[in-house]
């Protein structure tokens, strides 16, 4: 036997329901709102541009505290350089660079630990806010970004002797 609520009840408790109704739409609202705060964190882009054309010449994905590194060859003495970059509240910061030698032009005089390493050279926690990098893409240098398990030669994008800014790009 089933007992159907009678008309008195329904009158007198529709309210509740649609306070309840209301209610609960509310919540699942406010939830909906909170799961994408939490996990649709503004994504970033590791970006070069093309300094005269501001043209994007190329641009992968990168997170916060992700690190990454530009490795090229000293014009001067024709030995590596390798500069590593992290993340850090959404902006580029040099935080190590290794060379061989004397590195002659190389501006990092008075930053970071200096560490006689062997054959090389290293500056380490430099903590050099960048922002974005001016870059000028060398002729003999072959600027090498090193992301994410892979190589990047700056020449493959831009000519010789282009100007590039290197920066991280909110893209949401």
């Amino acid at each position: 036997m089933h007992i159907m609520p009678t008309k008195d009840w329904r009158e007198k408790n529709r309210r509740k329901i649609g306070f309840f109704f209301l209610l609960s739409l509310g919540i699942l609202m406010l939830a909906g709102i909170m799961w994408t705060k939490i996990f649709s964190a503004p994504s970033l882009m590791l970006s070069i541009e093309n300094a005269n054309s501001g043209q994007l010449i190329w641009s992968g994905p990168i997170k916060e505290g992700e690190k990454f590194q530009i490795r090229y060859t000293h014009s001067v003495d024709h030995l590596p350089v390798i500069e590593a970059y992290q993340v850090r509240q959404g902006s580029l910061v040099l935080d190590k660079v290794s060379w061989i030698s004397f590195g002659a032009g190389l501006d990092y005089a008075g930053q970071g630990e200096l560490i006689l390493d062997g054959k090389w050279v290293r500056i380490i926690n430099m903590n050099r806010q960048i922002g974005t990098l001016p870059l000028r893409v060398g002729t003999i240098a072959d600027h090498t970004l090193q992301y994410r398990g892979s190589e990047v030669h700056l020449w493959d994008y831009a000519a010789g002797m282009d100007l590039v800014y290197i920066s991280v790009r909110n893209n949401s």
